[in-house]
């Protein structure tokens, strides 16, 4: 009891707050106004709050969905390993060390599609591998292979990539011959039986022409080599023509011939294409090197392409060119197919009396 009296002496009872509440907020009537004023605050403040809440539910639903995507992107990196190469991965075995894997992680390294890589795999090791580079007329690199030294020489040259191929192609007159010049042998390719012996006519003027030869051959080596020699080992005798020859493209390896590193040599086709091709590098193969012999000749560089667009509206890749058109802004003037048609079909009135040719990229 007598904890109870001490309690209710340090604690006032209800009643007395109450009375001093009273006293210290006392009523008055012209307090209305600032109740009535306080109530609108507090009825715009939730209307606000009301509206933000509405704005905010769309981008709540959209952290949501987003939280959700990732969420599902751990679990699936979760069941995805990616390091394993081999079926033997479902067996919960590490196979990022295996042969197979190694063998693959080097092919992806080396940039080989996975089709080169399919079926049985060949060990190149040992094996000579040569760097053949591919220019064009204005002695620009546009291709660049790595051959391994057992092939022929037609594997090297279906896998050259010219232009001129496509706009005979288009034009129906494709030529399947060509030859490789290099020292002083020509290497034909006969394979196709349209094919025409490009080296003949050459060998047959050398022979039946042997003065003027000579004199076009000094004409070739006199220079700066020429003056020289001239003025290390004195005058001497006239150069004779080097014995040029002639050998099938199809039964020619590369380790059977006789080259130069860095020396230029000649590749022509579709009758006076042509094209310098330099073997820059030999070496043996290493076990870094692809191992599928089906993946050479094995191309490592190829010049970018440049297309132009079409001039009228300038989103589509060109398909033709016109010369001397009057109703272009430029010339020669670049097409696709859907602006040169409605352009220059037979109901619109500009007629196509000017010369137009099949634009094929450079």
């Amino acid at each position: 009891m007598a904890m109870k009296e001490a309690f209710q002496e340090d604690n006032p009872s209800q009643n007395e707050l109450e009375q001093s509440s009273i006293v210290s907020h006392p009523e008055n009537p012209s307090d209305g106004n600032g109740r009535m004023t306080t109530r609108k605050r507090t009825a715009k403040k939730t209307e606000v709050n009301k509206k933000k809440k509405k704005n905010e539910e769309p981008y709540i639903a959209k952290v949501e969905q987003l939280a959700k995507l990732k969420q599902k992107q751990e679990e699936d990196k979760a069941d995805v390993r990616l390091h394993c190469f081999s079926k033997t991965c479902e067996d919960d075995e590490d196979v990022s060390l295996s042969p197979e894997g190694l063998k693959q992680m080097q092919s992806l390294k080396q940039g080989v599609k996975p089709s080169d890589i399919q079926g049985p795999v060949d060990t190149l090791f040992p094996e000579v591998i040569l760097c053949v580079e591919i220019y064009n007329s204005r002695k620009s690199k546009t291709q660049e292979f790595l051959v391994l030294g057992h092939q022929v020489l037609t594997e090297l040259k279906d896998k050259i990539h010219c232009l001129t191929n496509q706009v005979m192609e288009k034009a129906g007159k494709y030529d399947p011959s060509g030859y490789f010049l290099i020292e002083d042998i020509f290497h034909n390719d006969l394979r196709s039986p349209s094919a025409t012996d490009y080296s003949k006519p050459i060998l047959d003027w050398l022979w039946n022409s042997k003065d003027e030869a000579v004199k076009k051959w000094e004409g070739i080596i006199t220079g700066e080599l020429k003056q020289k020699q001239k003025a290390v080992l004195g005058e001497q005798k006239a150069m004779g023509l080097p014995c040029f020859g002639s050998a099938d493209m199809q039964s020619t390896r590369f380790c059977d011939l006789r080259f130069r590193l860095g020396a230029s040599y000649l590749y022509c086709h579709q009758g006076d294409c042509k094209h310098m091709i330099v073997i820059r590098d030999m070496r043996l193969s290493h076990p870094e090197d692809v191992q599928n012999r089906a993946a050479y000749p094995r191309l490592t560089y190829r010049l970018k392409v440049k297309a132009h667009k079409c001039g009228v509206c300038s989103i589509y890749r060109a398909t033709k060119v016109a010369l001397d058109d009057k109703w272009a802004k430029e010339n020669p003037c670049y097409f696709c197919d859907m602006c040169f048609d409605q352009l220059h079909n037979e109901g619109s009135s500009l007629k196509c009396d000017f010369p137009v040719f099949d634009y094929v990229y450079e």
